[in-house]
């Protein structure tokens, strides 16, 4: 996940749709069938080894891709503090996080739980930016716990199930880590490009995850098979490098609202691959949660287009005068 400070134009005039929709789509569709991708990749591979793998794939794409397009530069020292914590925090903490969890849960209930991290900013930003708890983003919040709840209910869940609680606490516990770094992103004031900053960001993340991993599992367990070969290059280049470019593209071509659609649209995603690569049969809870999830993710989107809104037109107001 990232996030782009460009500012489109209040009237739609300058979004370019047709890119964007197909931008959307892709990443979309990448990351929600990266989620069985990810589960039949633990088969053959220990979690933090495979989180290496595809995150140094991932970084030798993002940076072949700012190569070809002529941004390929060293990041701003005023950029480096952010470039470590969007590294440690929203790419290593958040995918390894992810990765542990799914070994305990399903594909499809885990990728429902990744994506709710939208829920968590509204707090976050209210507590720590100073942001207004308007009472749309209030709104939206408090469908997304409802989401949760419903996901996680106490009198249906069976919480004697070997790792309900570890996976599901897992990944909980990395949408928080991904909102923890939003937040210094969005108190960063940004001197670099931010797609001309990714590749750094995920390098940055490698640091400590490739000696961690090394030390911690061991290579010979991996199962180097053709199957595993193909999974770990859909993971690392296509879901964390080229998506991650895609999605900065969306983010400049769409509004909010659309992209805030689109966060909802990678667990329907994962719900759907799930259930045909992995056949797992999602229960009424998973998709009444999702549902829930879901409309929260909207909520706050339209709160933030409100907001971007009303901000404009003060600018413009102020301009004016």
């Amino acid at each position: 996940m990232s996030r782009s400070t460009s500012v489109m134009p209040a009237s739609g005039a300058g979004y370019a749709w047709r890119n964007g929709y197909l931008l959307v789509a892709f990443t979309a569709l990448a990351w929600g069938i990266n989620f069985p991708i990810m589960k039949i990749g633990l088969a053959y591979s220990p979690p933090l080894l495979y989180t290496t793998l595809r995150m140094v794939l991932g970084t030798l794409t993002m940076f072949l891709i700012a190569r070809m397009m002529g941004i390929l530069r060293m990041p701003h020292r005023a950029d480096i503090p952010v470039v470590f914590s969007v590294g440690i925090l929203q790419n290593m903490g958040f995918i390894t996080l992810v990765t542990f969890g799914m070994q305990y849960m399903p594909a499809g209930r885990a990728a429902i739980l990744a994506y709710t991290s939208p829920i968590w900013v509204v707090p976050a930003a209210a507590l720590f930016l100073g942001e207004r708890l308007t009472l749309f983003r209030a709104l939206g919040a408090g469908f997304g716990l409802a989401g949760l709840l419903a996901i996680f209910n106490p009198l249906t869940v069976d919480w004697h199930a070997e790792g309900m609680v570890t996976g599901g606490g897992l990944i909980v516990l990395a949408t928080i880590v991904w909102t923890a770094g939003l937040i210094h992103v969005r108190r960063h004031q940004w001197r670099g490009d931010v797609l001309s900053l990714i590749p750094w960001q995920l390098l940055s993340s490698l640091l400590l995850l490739v000696p961690l991993a090394l030390f911690v599992e061991d290579l010979a367990t991996i199962r180097w098979e053709p199957a595993f070969l193909v999974n770990i290059f859909f993971s690392g280049a296509i879901a964390s490098g080229l998506c991650v470019a895609a999605q900065v593209g969306a983010i400049r071509s769409l509004p909010a609202v659309t992209m805030s659609l689109s966060s909802a649209a990678v667990p329907a995603v994962g719900l759907l691959s799930s259930a045909v690569v992995l056949n797992e049969q999602p229960s009424g809870s998973d998709i009444f949660g999702f549902c829930l999830v879901g409309l929260g993710i909207l909520v706050v989107g339209l709160a933030d287009r409100r907001q971007a809104q009303r901000a404009r037109n003060i600018a413009y107001q102020n301009g004016i005068n």
